[in-house]
């Protein structure tokens, strides 16, 4: 083998430029026999491609591809989103009052109607807003009501513009004698209601009369005597000020209606009372508690004679000691 080798480099230098070219290309060229049968096959495929591509627009035509449906489609979209954009512009413009003529006779589409009979969903489907039926709604229930066309004017909600547009459809029926003394009695009735309280004592009052007396929402109501009875009773009216989420401007409407008679307050005996008992109270939190139980006198009499050596031996602070003397006796222990 080592002989062939030094043999080819032999050849190869006592050849000729022109011979050593020649010897290169008839070896580059030079293949066996599976080499010359796949150049055969890839040129047949080669062929075929050329072929196939020359003859196949003959079995399949190009009729070209119609956009016209898609640039239809394409129009509908925008006008629709453009329409879409305008309604919530005017919708926008309608609930600060500021539609023109033009804009309100688009928005709206009145049909005869009677503005004391009808519907939520017929004012909307009208064009109006739902809080313009709101505002009309309100009017009704407090005894308002609608004699003539103009009187629409009074709901602060409708713009003049508004008006205007759907005046033409109002249609508003002739009252009886009795509907409208029903009317004006309803008016006395509501307007009676607003502002007419009546003294409650708020240890004795169930719910019901809270609502009734004081005119109070059924779940504030409801807070006031959880929280009373949790506490045993009220010493004061400002401890209405204590329940979750009184409105403060309320009790400043009613302070003057309520009055507390504390004797009807459940007291509780320092000196007998557990832990938990004394715990549940909203006046005296764990650490209070604890520190009651862990200082009674040591010596003699063991337990708390009144509320000065209470406050003394458990360090009871000057803010809590005058609401607690509210809720607590001193017996000797049992």
């Amino acid at each position: 083998m080592i002989f062939c080798f030094f043999s080819y480099l032999f050849t190869l230098k006592t050849l000729t430029l022109f011979d050593k070219l020649k010897y290169y290309l008839k070896s580059f060229f030079t293949l066996n026999k599976s080499e010359q049968q796949g150049i055969v096959v890839l040129l047949g495929l080669i062929l075929i491609v050329i072929v196939t591509n020359l003859f196949l627009p003959f079995f399949f035509r190009d009729d070209g591809t119609d956009f016209e449906k898609f640039k239809n489609e394409i129009e509908v979209f925008r006008k629709y989103r453009t329409e879409f954009n305008d309604s919530v512009k005017l919708k926008k413009k309608q609930a600060k009052g500021q539609l023109t003529l033009e804009e309100a006779k688009i928005i709206l589409n009145p049909f005869r109607f009677d503005p004391n009979t009808l519907d939520k969903e017929s004012w909307l489907r009208m064009g109006f807003l739902p809080k313009q039926y709101k505002s009309i709604n309100n009017y009704l229930k407090k005894g308002g009501w609608f004699a003539k066309r103009s009187d629409l004017k009074k709901i602060y909600s409708i713009s003049n513009v508004e008006f205007d547009v759907i005046q033409d459809s109002i249609k508003i029926e002739k009252l009886s004698r009795e509907t409208v003394k029903a009317v004006k009695t309803k008016k006395a009735v509501t307007k009676k209601k607003v502002n007419k309280y009546a003294i409650t004592e708020l240890n004795s009052s169930d719910s019901a009369t809270l609502v009734t007396n004081l005119l109070l929402y059924p779940n504030i109501a409801s807070r006031v005597i959880k929280y009373r009875n949790s506490l045993g009773g009220f010493y004061d009216k400002s401890q209405l000020l204590e329940v979750y989420k009184f409105p403060e401007s309320y009790y400043n409407r009613i302070e003057k209606y309520t009055e507390v008679n504390d004797s009807l307050i459940d007291r509780i005996d320092v000196n007998n009372v557990s832990f938990k008992q004394l715990l549940a109270h909203p006046y005296f939190d764990y650490n209070t508690v604890k520190s009651i139980f862990n200082n009674k006198p040591k010596k003699g009499k063991m337990y708390y004679s009144d509320l000065e050596e209470l406050v003394e031996l458990c360090g009871i602070n000057d803010s809590l000691a005058p609401r607690i003397k509210h809720y607590l006796y001193f017996a000797p222990p049992k």
